[in-house]
């Protein structure tokens, strides 16, 4: 099995699809650009690195915390 980078980051997606959030519409939501977004819930991308607007977005909306 295949480990990523930032295994915590993967919770955004699993959370996203749960409450059927599209990718989309979050990545509208929160400024991010939707390779990056898709790359966050890949693992591939640190969530900490987002600017506090996306940080905070993702948070409420999916009710976790980064």
């Amino acid at each position: 099995m295949e480990s990523v980078p930032f295994p915590g980051a993967v919770v955004v997606r699993v959370r996203r699809q749960l409450l059927g959030i599209s990718l989309e519409e979050l990545a509208h939501e929160a400024g991010l650009d939707v390779a990056l977004l898709r790359m966050l819930e890949r693992g591939e991308f640190d969530p900490r690195s987002l600017h506090q607007k996306a940080r905070a977005v993702l948070q409420r909306r999916l009710d976790i915390s980064l």
